[in-house]
């Protein structure tokens, strides 16, 4: 009796096993064929330049990161027009004629204590299990058919995606993932599997963790963020053993860090899987986002960076010592996009308080948000942003473009006030931002041989006025053509004898 008892477990065990694997080709075949849902043609993968501090295209050509912050848009928004907000759609159009390049966004993001299903009810795991995703055969019938939408539309029109895996403040102690980053590891190697081909995605691990203990400065949350980046790694490569080690070449990673001018650097900077540093500032009027910027273009061996959550249009201050009856606008915006990408940034990531939570029609969320994100699309700081990217692509040889403040004779000022400088390495052109107008002095010698063209740029309207040739020899003060508050100007200066082109339109007398 024993033995035959023995037997029918070994047979029900075989066939666990049989059914177990089974269920595991399953699960692979629905995570490699997710990704042939996009159909649009890959955008070229982006990797470091060669100096370290700018992100290209894998055929070396300049890519710069112009960034929207849409962080609840996985799981909030819908495919088609509905009651309380219309397709997605809009906002990637919108997105893509503004010359955004890149929407950040968090795939899986929980509320602590909330659901994580997304706008058509779906949970993106099985009873809560964060290795085992929620998948069924069907089109349209679960969490991950919808971020295979959403990523293909993002492709459709142009736009990458900086896409974190999960909202790592809101992994709360008692998660799986910290306890065993084995878990942690699981749902890596199925993200890298499901979606490691599609080259317009941007990996961004962590996620404002600001609360104590939820950091990587804490030796389980900093083995859960390496074990979930070795299984994408992993995913993307087809290996799945974790085992510390990965191929890192077909992934582009970084970390969200937390606010209050932290850089993922202060943690990271070392760790093999980061390729580009991330800085969240934290909206507020006071702020000197170029500190943390310069700081971390500094670092060595050097890394990208750039200033990707500061300053949200229409938001109100995080800071409650600021004043609560005024709200962030567009002088806000420009002045922390130019500081920080004078600075050395390689980019700048734009926010708008509608967007955070993606507010849907009758809804509010946190510091101010309380208009519908569709209400929200044609914001005036959005429109000046495209100004940015134009004018950086407008520059010969951008992967030549150094921070130097040195070229100033004057102050260059703290606060509001804060002039910033940019310069091309070899002294072919410069760029001097001055925040409210104020005049500033250039020291000319710096610069290469021969006469200047200079320009003054209005990055509200993206137009210019151009200025006669200039003498490149001792100091000159420049004032710029309006002054105050909100009165921010770029002094453009190029050899004249180089056929640099002019960025944008002439403005109108």
């Amino acid at each position: 009796m024993k033995n035959t008892m023995n037997n029918k477990d070994s047979h029900a065990s075989a066939l666990a096993a049989v059914l177990r694997r089974a269920a595991g080709l399953l699960l692979l075949f629905l995570a490699t064929s997710a990704a042939a849902l996009a159909a649009d043609p890959a955008l070229p993968r982006l990797q470091v330049s060669d100096n370290g501090h700018f992100l290209v295209t894998a055929d070396g050509k300049p890519f710069f990161w112009l960034g929207d912050t849409a962080w609840h848009m996985f799981g909030k928004s819908v495919r088609d027009d509905s009651a309380n907000q219309p397709s997605a759609r809009l906002y990637f159009a919108n997105r893509a004629a503004k010359g955004f390049t890149v929407i950040q966004s968090v795939i899986v993001r929980s509320p602590e204590g909330g659901s994580m299903a997304n706008a058509y009810g779906f949970e993106p795991f099985e009873n809560g299990d964060w290795s085992q995703p929620r998948l069924r055969p069907g089109a349209n019938d679960d969490y991950w058919d919808h971020i295979d939408w959403s990523l293909a539309e993002a492709k459709r029109q142009g736009l990458r995606m900086a896409a974190l895996p999960c909202w790592l403040d809101a992994v709360t102690d008692d998660n799986p993932m910290v306890r065993d980053p084995g878990v942690a590891y699981r749902y890596g190697h199925f993200l890298g599997t499901r979606y490691g081909q599609e080259s317009h995605l941007i990996w961004v691990l962590g996620g404002d963790a600001w609360q104590k203990g939820r950091n990587v400065d804490t030796p389980s949350r900093l083995a859960l963020v390496r074990a979930m980046a070795e299984g994408i790694a992993d995913g993307a490569s087809g290996a799945d053993r974790q085992d510390g080690q990965a191929d890192w070449r077909n992934t582009l990673m970084t970390f969200h860090p937390p606010g209050g001018g932290h850089s993922s650097a202060e943690w990271l900077h070392a760790e093999p899987w980061l390729d580009f540093n991330m800085i969240q500032t934290t909206t507020r009027f006071a702020f000197q986002n170029w500190e943390t910027v310069a700081k971390d273009y500094a670092r060595r061996p050097p890394k990208p960076t750039f200033d990707a959550e500061v300053a949200y249009e229409g938001s109100l201050s995080l800071r409650k010592t600021e004043p609560q009856d005024r709200r962030i606008g567009p002088w806000d915006v420009r002045r922390a996009a130019y500081w920080g990408v004078f600075a050395g940034g390689c980019g700048h990531t734009y926010g708008h308080r509608s967007f955070i939570g993606w507010i849907r029609k009758g809804e509010t969320y946190r510091f101010g948000a309380h208009i519908p994100w569709y209400e929200s699309l044609d914001a005036s700081g959005a429109f000046q942003m495209g100004h940015l990217r134009r004018l950086m692509e407008s520059l010969p040889d951008p992967l030549q473009r150094v921070p130097d403040q040195s070229l100033l004779a004057s102050e260059a000022g703290t606060g509001n006030e804060h002039t910033a400088v940019t310069r091309d390495a070899q002294g072919r052109y410069a760029l001097v931002y001055s925040a409210a107008g104020r005049p500033f002095t250039v020291k000319l010698e710096n610069l290469a041989d021969g006469k200047l063209r200079g320009v003054w740029f209005d990055p509200r309207e993206g137009t210019h006025r151009l200025l006669s040739d200039i003498a490149r020899h001792g100091t000159r003060e420049f004032t710029p053509p309006t002054q105050g508050e909100g009165q921010d100007w770029i002094l453009v200066l190029n050899d004249a004898s180089g056929n640099f082109p002019l960025p944008f339109r002439r403005a109108k007398k």
